[in-house]
Formats: C-alpha cells, sequence, structure tokens
C-alpha cells in the first residue's frame, strides 16, 4: 500500500470496535493496532530516514536595534549559530523520530543540494568549503557520517580545496566531489573516505549528477576567477574510480543556450538528464530554462526545453516511476521581506515533448528536494523557515500536508535512504 499522510482522529467507539474484533479473534487491541496510527502527524508506510545537512551560517539574525526606536528591519550575518546535521525517521506507526547535533558537522551551501548517502543507507557524506565568515569552524573538508551511530558519528574527514557538495556513484564503492580545478575520487569501501584518484581539468565542476549505471557523468563548469566565469556542460565516462573527458555538449538554437547550468539530475532510467539554468540564483529579472539531454542518442543532445519556468531554479527530483519531475524554483527576493517566495513546478514526461502541468507555492527557500523509495511522498528543505515541507503524492497531484520536519539551522542539502536504525 503506498505512503500516506494520515490525520487521523481514533475515536473511542473505534477503539471498542476494535477491541471487540481482537477479543473474537484471541488478541488484544493493543497487539492489532498501534494507536501511533491514528493520531495526527506525518506518516510513511515505508519505513525510511532523511538526512538534513545545515548551514549555520546562512542563518540570519534579526538586530535588536530593530525593535528599538523604530528602527528599519536589519539584519546581519554571524559566526553565532552552529552548523548542524539532522536525521528524521519516518514510519507507519510513530510520529517522527527527529535528532540534530549541532558543532560536529561543518557544511556549507555549495553547489546542487543533493546529499550523498551510501546505497544501504550506512554513510553519508557532507562537505564543507569556507569563504568568509560562514561558520564557527575553518577549512575545507569532507566529513563521513555513520547514520548508524546514535549522535550520526563523523567516522572520518578529507581535506578537499574548495570542494563543492558531492555525489555518490551507484556501486556504492565510490563518492565523488567536484573540487576547485577537478574532481576528487574516493574510495569509501572500507568504511573510510581514501582517495582513489584525483582529476585536474582546469575548472571547477560545481554541480555533476552520475548515471544510474554509474558509467557516465554530465558535469556543468564554471571557469575561474569568478569575475571572468563562462560556464559549458561536459560528459565523462567513469569506470574503476578514474573519470575521463568525452565530450563538451552543445545546443541546438531551436532549444535556447546553457545560461549558467546548475543542479542537473538523470532520469531514474538514465536516458534523460534535466539541466536548469540560471546558478541557483534568483531575483535576476528574468525567467530561467530548463533544458532536457537525451542520453539515448549518440552522442547525447538536448532535444527538448522548458522555457521561463522561475526566476531562480535550486534543484530538482524525479518520481521514481520515472513519469514526472518537480523542479523547486526560486522568485524575487523582495527588500522588505524577511523571506522571500517561491514555488514548485510540476512536469509531465509522459507527454513528447515534455510539458509543465501547474506551479504551486513552497515555503521559502526550497533547497533538497527527494521524493519517498515508492514515489507517494515528497520532501522539500525549506531554508528559510529551518524545516523541511511534506507532500503526499497523487499521480501527478502533490497535496502540501499541514505538518512540517522542524531540522537544524538553514537546512542546505538532503538525502533519503530506506534504511532506518
Amino acid at each position: 500500500m503506498a505512503s500516506k499522510i494520515l490525520v487521523i482522529a481514533a475515536s473511542c467507539e473505534f477503539l471498542v470496535l476494535m477491541g471487540i474484533l481482537c477479543a473474537g479473534l484471541g488478541c488484544s487491541a493493543e497487539q492489532a493496532i498501534s494507536p501511533d496510527q491514528f493520531r495526527p502527524g506525518i506518516r510513511s508506510a515505508q519505513r525510511l530516514t532523511l538526512i538534513s545537512a545545515n548551514d549555520g551560517g546562512h542563518h540570519l539574525k534579526l538586530k535588536w536595534e530593530a525593535f528599538t526606536n523604530n528602527a528599519p528591519l536589519a539584519f546581519e550575518r554571524a559566526a553565532l549559530t552552529r552548523d548542524s546535521i539532522t536525521s528524521v525517521t519516518l514510519g507507519p506507526d510513530h510520529p517522527p523520530i527527529v535528532k540534530t547535533f549541532y558543532g560536529t558537522v561543518p557544511s556549507t551551501i555549495k553547489g546542487a543540494p543533493y546529499l550523498a548517502t551510501t546505497p544501504d543507507g550506512r554513510f553519508a557524506f557532507v562537505t564543507c568549503h569556507r569563504e568568509g565568515l560562514l561558520g564557527p569552524e575553518e577549512g575545507d573538508i569532507v566529513s563521513m557520517i555513520d547514520l548508524s551511530s546514535p549522535e550520526l558519528k563523523v567516522i572520518d574527514t578529507a581535506q578537499v580545496i574548495h570542494p563543492w557538495l558531492g555525489a555518490m556513484h551507484p556501486d556504492g564503492k565510490y563518492y565523488v566531489v567536484g573540487h576547485a580545478s577537478g574532481f576528487s575520487v574516493f574510495d569509501v569501501s572500507n568504511g573510510r573516505l581514501e582517495l582513489k584518484t584525483q582529476i585536474e581539468i582546469g575548472k571547477l565542476p560545481h554541480s555533476f549528477a552520475i548515471s544510474p549505471k554509474g558509467d557516465r557523468l554530465v558535469a556543468a563548469q564554471v571557469t575561474l576567477p569568478r569575475e571572468t566565469n563562462t560556464f559549458s556542460v561536459h560528459l565523462y565516462r567513469f569506470k574503476d574510480g578514474v573519470i575521463t573527458h568525452e565530450r563538451e555538449v552543445t545546443v541546438d538554437k531551436r532549444f535556447g543556450k546553457f545560461d549558467k547550468p546548475f543542479a542537473m539530475r538523470f532520469s531514474p532510467d538514465g536516458k534523460r538528464v534535466l539541466i536548469p539554468n540560471g546558478g541557483g540564483r534568483a531575483s535576476k529579472g528574468r525567467l530561467d530554462d530548463v533544458l532536457s539531454l537525451d542520453m539515448t542518442l549518440d552522442p547525447p543532445q538536448v532535444t527538448e526545453v522548458l522555457p521561463q519556468l522561475a526566476d531562480g531554479i535550486e534543484s530538482l527530483a524525479f518520481h521514481p516511476k520515472g513519469n514526472m519531475a518537480v523542479i523547486a524554483g526560486l522568485d524575487d527576493v523582495a527588500g522588505s521581506a524577511i523571506a522571500g517566495f517561491s514555488h514548485l513546478i510540476v512536469v509531465d514526461l509522459t507527454a513528447k515533448p515534455a510539458k509543465v502541468l501547474y506551479h504551486m507555492p513552497v515555503d521559502s527557500f526550497p533547497e533538497g528536494i527527494e521524493f519517498s523509495p515508492d514515489g507517494s511522498l515528497l520532501f522539500v528543505q525549506e531554508t528559510a523557515a529551518n524545516r523541511i515541507g511534506v507532500f503526499e503524492v497523487e499521480g501527478f497531484m502533490l497535496k502540501k500536508s499541514p505538518f512540517v520536519l522542524r531540522v537544524g539551522h538553514a537546512p542546505s542539502a538532503m538525502g533519503i535512504t530506506s534504511r532506518v536504525f
């Protein structure tokens, strides 16, 4: 049965009836059914765990002067809120079990907000790329976290020059990180971060995706320094921990162009890559496209475009069935507003070409976005609100739950696993 968000208040009459029925069957009402199944809140028939990495340095605080003498609203960015990591365990018969630990895992919002976990759900990986005052810790670092430990213990770290958020290879052996001038590939099969190879390409792969088969990699690259950046999309081959360049992806003018491509993802069958434009930034005064790369062609080519979706695009998720995608859109950040505005874009991928079905509001700012493995729930990090929003999925329809999952301050990347410890 598909997972559901159960918002049910069990009546006394119902429980009495269940007791009578169970008596006839030789069991107690307590054995037959858990009262928690009929309490209000978020439930999932499929047991799963969400992992949220939170960038405390992105937590904006209202200056106290704003409360005195009719002073104008003013905010400050200070290194007073520590980075944190949160685990959320969901199931059919209990309320969400949420644990947040501050000051143990350095984290930054750098790169696509997809947090990597091993396929067996045992380990998670978080990167920290320090630029200026973003938290109490200093240094560029990758952390490996043991999700089976009660305190989400960091079991290993590695120094990487300006690491951006990484991706897990589907074989469960290799973890890949984009760094200032290439890729770092770590062998994690022994429960440690063991550097396998470093590939220098002279550019920063600030976001990338690995195919479900693990043989291809698509990367958005940018030249540095920032004042002279140029952006491009490239294909790579991946074999035995070694990444080799294949070709640059060009775009026929019928489908527009790559304009700061960012946060691409493969479809579950590996046949399509959706590549948003805009660099994950909002308030540009123009609307960004999403280009669709057909991986079944030789060479792969952009064959579709979803035009003018949002003023900024942060992330996207494919439904496990591959029939739809949900894109996290950023809108204007109003100067007089404490938080800006955002929305989700639902795309029908069964149509040819793919088409947008609808836009719907979501609390700001959507960062990580993931479907449950069975596809019945959608989770969206709401960074400005320090929480995860939950949506029930029925066909192509998203239905927002009135309940949320509270995590640490400024959630910046999210991963999901069906393993529960």
